[in-house]
């Protein structure tokens, strides 16, 4: 009861991180836009873009309010996972960080043939979102951003590996060995230092791992290995 009280406490901790950094996330968005609401309103793909966001910012947060209310003790929804689907839809979501004077960089899908997982969409969502924004902001627009996946071990006991990779500034070694992980420890201007802490803890939760490799100048590759369902024998 103990064991399970502890892990009740750390799902809720993982999901409030979650909250704050989707809140925090639409909250610098719709900042933006108001900042360019006088200058460019007579555009009309700017007036297109509001419309986007704004659309794609209240269903976010209805997804949010829905997944509060019907998880309140922040269980945990394990079923079947397709890793490239749910990869897709992260991939075609508007970015959650955005402006008009710095457009993202394009993404490349690679996307190879994985076994499916055993997942918590919503979660495991949420963390491929922050790892991919994370890979976007630091590649700058004139940079690249390469997601990947493939599989590993034998199939009894197969993997599903997924690669954000970006061609950024990279990280330094101290950063990587004493702050990374940190929760509120960031390099970014704007950014609250929830979405890879937090997509490691969403990451653990799923029996995976996370493994970070990145040098000053040499980009970053962030590498994910999920357990995936065994084939039937």
């Amino acid at each position: 009861m103990a064991d399970r009280s502890r892990l009740s406490a750390r799902l809720r901790g993982t999901f409030d991180r979650v909250l704050v950094h989707d809140i925090k996330n639409m909250s610098f968005r719709l900042r933006l836009l108001l900042s360019n609401l006088d200058e460019h309103w007579e555009d009309p793909e700017f007036r297109k873009t509001v419309r986007e966001l704004l659309a794609s910012s209240v269903e976010r947060l209805e997804d949010i309010v829905g997944r509060f209310v019907a998880h309140e003790n922040a269980l945990m929804i394990k079923v079947e996972l397709d890793v490239n689907g749910l990869l897709r839809q992260v991939a075609q979501r508007p970015p959650r960080r955005s402006s008009r004077s710095a457009p993202a960089p394009p993404v490349t899908l690679e996307l190879g043939e994985v076994p499916r997982i055993w997942g918590d969409s919503y979660y495991l969502g949420d963390a491929f979102a922050s790892l991919l924004e994370n890979a976007l902001e630091a590649a700058a627009p004139e940079g690249k951003v390469v997601v990947r996946t493939f599989a590993r071990g034998a199939a009894r006991r197969p993997r599903a590996v997924v690669e954000f990779i970006d061609n950024g500034a990279g990280m330094s070694a101290e950063f990587l060995r004493d702050r990374l992980f940190r929760p509120f420890e960031t390099t970014k201007p704007h950014g609250v230092g929830l979405g890879l802490a937090t997509a490691s803890q969403i990451v653990s939760f799923h029996r995976g791992t996370m493994r970070i490799l990145s040098r000053p100048g040499g980009g970053t590759l962030v590498r994910l290995s999920l357990p995936g369902v065994a084939e039937a024998s």
